[in-house]
């Protein structure tokens, strides 16, 4: 037993990999609530039920372990973006694909969240941003649209611009689900979901058709 202490790596805690998973899940709820200017590392390490020293182990600091959770976002989008092949640029097509982010923030109501924290509250830190976790999938709405329009099936909207508005506004209907049902007096959330996601679709759809004559 003790020979086994001795060859563990000094420092290393043990369960190492629940021990991080727990505290980026703790992460994940705090800066989502909070965001990340009001949680600190003693109140995500009281969470987690690890120390300050364990949370530096892991991940050295408070902004490496804000990048660790934008990472582990992306990574969660990444199977609700379409599937290259078979992807038809029209209508129907980029609805779908708006409405599969739509799915992915009911699914993942933390990360929507701090994803609108993010796009809201730290203009600061997106001056020294060295990465875009939402990039992949803004470029994938964008390339979609120009191709439709390539194609004469989309009148003449901004790609670039069309893509940040779908997102913003999926991700702060995500975020205010519960004010939003409370405030229009709805009996359930999913009469907000149906509600909201009948006019994302007539959104898109008012963006991209081209003006009737």
């Amino acid at each position: 037993m003790a020979a086994t202490a001795q060859a563990r790596k000094a420092g290393r805690p043990l369960g190492a990999p629940d021990t991080r998973e727990a505290c980026l899940e703790a992460a994940e709820r705090l800066f989502a609530t909070q965001g990340f200017a009001a949680t600190g590392l003693r109140q995500i390490g009281a969470v987690a039920g690890v120390s300050i020293a364990t949370l530096i182990y892991h991940f050295g600091s408070k902004e490496k372990l804000y990048g660790k959770v934008l990472g582990r976002i992306a990574d969660s989008i990444t199977p609700y973006m379409p599937e290259p092949d078979g992807f038809e640029p029209d209508l129907d097509g980029v609805v779908a694909m708006v409405e599969r982010f739509l799915d992915w923030s009911l699914d993942h109501g933390d990360y929507a969240a701090l994803l609108l924290r993010e796009l809201m509250e730290n203009p600061s830190r997106a001056t020294k941003a060295r990465r875009w976790y939402l990039l992949p999938l803004i470029e994938a709405y964008a390339a979609a649209i120009r191709e439709g329009q390539a194609k004469g099936r989309f009148g003449p909207c901004d790609p670039e611009m069309v893509a940040f508005y779908l997102t913003g506004a999926i991700t702060h209907f995500r975020a205010s689900t519960v004010t939003i049902q409370q405030m229009l007096a709805l009996e359930s959330r999913d009469e907000a979901v149906d509600r909201f996601r009948a006019t994302l679709r007539a959104n898109v759809k008012a963006m991209l058709l081209p003006a009737e004559e």
